[in-house]
C-alpha cells in the first residue's frame, strides 16, 4: 500500500481548510447571538432608580410618594387617584385608575390652586411664617428644622426682616430633607400637601394648638394638643420601570379634575362649598 506523504503544502492546505470552517462556524454563533440576544436587551424597559416614601397626611391618609430626581408619583393608599409630574416640562397629571379619566395641567396653575378638593382643607396651613431653627436628624435622614411662629406679626416681621417674638410660643415644628432636590418636584408636594414653602422634600409637619385660646401656638403656660399633619413613616430604595412616571394608554381627558377626585355627582357641592369660601376662580 502506498502511503500519502505529508508534504509541508498538504498540511498548510488542510489547516487552511479547518480554520475556515472554524471560522465560518464562530461567525455564525455571532450571528445567532446578535439575532436572539441583542433584540431582547433592546426590548427590556427602561428603569431607574427611585425612592419610596410612605407618608401619613392628616388629611389626604396613607400616600405611597415615589420620587426619582427628576419626576415625582404620589398615590393614596387603597384609592384610585395618581398624581404624577416629570421633567422637563413637569406638567401635573391627575388619574383615576377606576374611571379611567384624567386630568392635566401646567405646572404654573397647579401651583395656583392644585387639586380643587383640597382647597377646604388647611387653607392657611400653607401660607404659615417659619423660621429655621436648626438640624436634627429623622428617619437616618439629616434634616433642617423649621418653627411654625406664633407671633400674630410673624408675616410682617420676616418680610422687614425684624425677629419674631418666641413669647408666643411655636404653632409647630416642621422638618424638611437636607438632600436637595428638583425645586418643580417639591412644589408638586407642597401644593398637594397645603405646608409652607420650602427647597426640599417635607419629611414631617406638627402643630401645637393652645386650648385655652382660639388660635393656634404653643407657650409655657398652656397646654397644648399636638397634630401630626405629616409623618413620613419609611423610605426605601428600589428600581422601577421609567413608565411609572408616565400616564397609562386608554384615559380620558375630563373637563376638570374635581371630575377625576370626586367624580359628577359630587362636583355640585364642592362647588358650592368653594364659593362660600371665596376660592372660585377660572381654571382655564
Amino acid at each position: 500500500m502506498q502511503r500519502d506523504i505529508q508534504t509541508p503544502d498538504k498540511c498548510q492546505a488542510r489547516f487552511t481548510r479547518v480554520s475556515s470552517q472554524h471560522g465560518a462556524f464562530l461567525w455564525l454563533t455571532f450571528f445567532v447571538f446578535c439575532t436572539i440576544a441583542i433584540p431582547t436587551a433592546l426590548a427590556a424597559p427602561a428603569t431607574q432608580q427611585v425612592e419610596i416614601w410612605q407618608q401619613k397626611h392628616g388629611y389626604l391618609g396613607t400616600l405611597e410618594v415615589i420620587l426619582a430626581p427628576n419626576a415625582i408619583r404620589i398615590s393614596e393608599k387603597g384609592k384610585d387617584i395618581v398624581i404624577l409630574a416629570k421633567a422637563p416640562d413637569w406638567k401635573v397629571f391627575v388619574y383615576n385608575k377606576k374611571t379611567k379619566l384624567f386630568y392635566d395641567m401646567t405646572l404654573d396653575v397647579w401651583k395656583k390652586h392644585g387639586l380643587r378638593v383640597t382647597w377646604t382643607m388647611m387653607s392657611a396651613t400653607s401660607d404659615w411664617p417659619i423660621v429655621k431653627a436648626g438640624n436634627e436628624k429623622l428617619l437616618k435622614r439629616d434634616a433642617d428644622v423649621y418653627f411654625l411662629a406664633a407671633d400674630p406679626n410673624a408675616k410682617a416681621k420676616l418680610r422687614m426682616g425684624k425677629p419674631i417674638d418666641f413669647s408666643y410660643g411655636k404653632a409647630g415644628v416642621y422638618w424638611i430633607d437636607k438632600a436637595p432636590c428638583a425645586k418643580e418636584r417639591t412644589a408638586v408636594m407642597l401644593q398637594l400637601y397645603k405646608t409652607p414653602e420650602v427647597q426640599s422634600t417635607p419629611l414631617a409637619l406638627k402643630t401645637f394648638n393652645k386650648r385655652s385660646y382660639g388660635y393656634q401656638g404653643a407657650s409655657s403656660n398652656a397646654p397644648e394638643k399636638e397634630q401630626m399633619l405629616l409623618e413620613t413613616l419609611s423610605i426605601t430604595k428600589a428600581t422601577m420601570p421609567s413608565n411609572t412616571f408616565d400616564l397609562p394608554p386608554g384615559y380620558k381627558r375630563a373637563k376638570d379634575d374635581h371630575d377625576v377626585t370626586i367624580g359628577k355627582n359630587n362636583s355640585d357641592s364642592l362647588d358650592s362649598i368653594v364659593d362660600q369660601m371665596g376660592l372660585k376662580e377660572n381654571l382655564k
